[in-house]
């Protein structure tokens, strides 16, 4: 199953069968796998895939990045369309064009300092981001760092984060209120870019209350984006009210004029710049889920019954956390020693292709898994970095820039 599941390309029952000879010189039709593939199954594949991570070996990524925080939680979500015979296990909406009636959503979170994944759960596509929210509100601990899309949001969720003595840092919705310290008027962000283009700032932060019955005082972080982002926004909700029948306000469109962040974190601890270098990190998640379906092809499992199809997928999903766990180990073994960080991509490719060196790391005595081991570091070591980008502070840098800053307290 694990053989099939690191393939990319879709795997029949009779590719199966001939792997089975060719892998594990074990002799079995095609209709014998098919058979094997019961709720039993599913279940047992599910308890593997719990094992494995509850077993995660995870370590601080570095000591000095982020030391003031237990985690650096970042959480988010993909959803792929799946085959309508699997609409009863698997709903879907169905209700925009592409869609279907079945869709499967995996919703993924882990800790930036130390690579450790926190959550993984596969759900039907009808449970959302705000519903998981809800549901796993009580799964944080003290000094956590919660990293959150708007997806996520809810003002209450988060306030009780606070309470609960975490940190978090989140976009604004647009619908939620803010007033400054002292005042009974909501604020007003067009005359707050008025202000901001006069005196020649492309960012700045304030004290406010946010939200209209249970008040709560937080920092709000504002950030001018460029202008062809500012007309790409107005045109998307243009074109939306317009079909709903709606009329874009003037304060909404203000409020487009800028990225605006929202946290308890106090402003000692992280600066306006480091706030918003923070929340960059979370697309680190959405670079995981292109390495999960451009590399691992977890969304292109061809039309089958529902045993198998759940059972390939956690397979998928046993494989990469398993991948994790060695790319993850790597990466800090390296960036110790040259300060350069391993590309997730370019590793998950070389570990979907070198399924026999895993599977001897896994099944030989110690020594040979060591011999193999190697082989992979000597594989990754020698083109498998990531790479720099024009204009853009890569995953390393902002890592660099706060353990400058670490260090430097330390002398203070």
């Amino acid at each position: 199953m694990l053989y099939c599941a690191s393939h990319s390309q879709l795997c029949s029952l009779a590719q199966a069968s001939s792997s089975a000879s060719d892998v594990c010189g074990l002799k079995i039709a095609k209709q014998s796998i098919d058979g094997r593939f019961t709720g039993e199954a599913v279940a047992f594949v599910l308890d593997v895939l719990k094992e494995v991570l509850e077993r995660q070996l995870s370590k601080v990524f570095c000591a000095d990045f982020l030391p003031q925080f237990n985690q650096v939680c970042i959480k988010d979500s993909t959803k792929f369309n799946v085959d309508n015979r699997l609409r009863d296990h698997f709903k879907g909406t169905g209700a925009k064009p592409g869609n279907t009636k079945a869709c499967v959503c995996i919703q993924y979170e882990y800790d930036l300092r130390s690579g450790k994944i926190l959550d993984l759960n596969v759900t039907e596509g009808v449970r959302n981001d705000a519903i998981d929210a809800a549901q796993t509100k009580e799964k944080i601990n003290k000094t956590d760092l919660i990293l959150r899309d708007l997806g996520y949001y809810n003002l209450s969720i988060l306030t009780g984060f606070a309470k609960a003595g975490a940190f978090f840092i989140s976009r604004l919705n647009t619908s939620t209120l803010i007033y400054d310290l002292g005042q009974t008027d909501n604020l007003k962000f067009k005359e707050l870019y008025a202000h901001m283009k006069k005196h020649k700032l492309t960012s700045c932060e304030k004290q406010v209350l946010v939200g209209k019955k249970d008040q709560e005082e937080l920092r709000l972080i504002v950030a001018i984006v460029p202008e062809h982002v500012y007309e790409e926004r107005i045109k998307k909700v243009n074109e939306y009210n317009k079909f709903k029948g709606w009329k874009t306000s003037d304060d909404y469109k203000a409020r487009c004029r800028f990225n605006l962040f929202i946290t308890n974190v106090p402003s000692e601890n992280i600066s306006l710049q480091e706030v918003m270098l923070l929340y960059r990190l979370r697309w680190q998640v959405e670079l995981m889920f292109k390495n999960w379906k451009s590399v691992c092809a977890i969304h292109k499992l061809q039309p089958m019954k529902y045993e198998r199809f759940t059972c390939l997928l956690f397979a998928k999903l046993i494989l990469i956390v398993v991948n994790l766990q060695i790319i993850r180990n790597l990466q800090g073994y390296h960036f110790k020693k040259t300060r350069q960080i391993l590309s997730e991509f370019k590793c998950f490719k070389t570990l979907q292709e070198s399924f026999s060196i895993l599977k001897g790391i896994w099944k030989e005595r110690r020594k040979k898994s060591e011999k193999n081991l190697m082989k992979l570091i000597r594989l990754f070591s020698s083109n498998h970095w990531k790479e720099n980008r024009k204009e853009r502070n890569n995953l390393s840098e902002i890592i660099n820039l706060f353990i400058c800053k670490s260090k430097y307290c330390e002398y203070i």
